[in-house]
């Protein structure tokens, strides 16, 4: 999914945040929003909204590097041979720790997924999902 993103330039063109986007004003618009569990209308529901670009970038190029690196600190041959995994995270049990913590997170984004796919609409959504085609009139693919 990274090589794929980087090789046709998603990462830039659809998750990177825009100027207009960071502002106060528009950030906490994003976050009531969402927080109030608001449908989005069909031309807003087709583009990726400020917490959903930090949420995808943070997810792809923070978390799922790092349970990596952490799992790999944590296995004893792999350490014996690279000891800097580990050093570099201050032990295996600050490794350890780091891990279970991106775990955390990573089941929370899950969940808060499939929460905002079904406030979205559950059928239409899952539908685009897997066949690629939008079912709701006036969305786009």
């Amino acid at each position: 999914y990274t090589l794929s993103g980087v090789v046709t330039r998603h990462f830039p063109k659809h998750l990177l945040p825009a100027k207009a986007d960071l502002a106060w004003g528009s950030v906490t618009r994003v976050v009531s929003s969402q927080l109030r569990f608001e449908r989005l209308g069909v031309e807003t529901s087709l583009a990726y909204n400020l917490l959903q670009k930090v949420t995808y970038l943070a997810v792809v190029f923070v978390l799922l590097p790092l349970m990596i690196w952490t799992g790999f600190a944590m296995s004893p041959t792999l350490v014996s041979i690279f000891p800097g995994f580990v050093t570099v995270l201050g032990g295996q049990q600050s490794a350890r720790t780091i891990h279970f913590f991106a775990a955390d997170l990573l089941v929370l984004f899950l969940l808060v997924h499939i929460v905002m796919v079904y406030v979205a609409g559950f059928r239409s959504r899952t539908g685009a999902m897997i066949t690629g085609h939008s079912t709701a009139r006036g969305e786009h693919p």
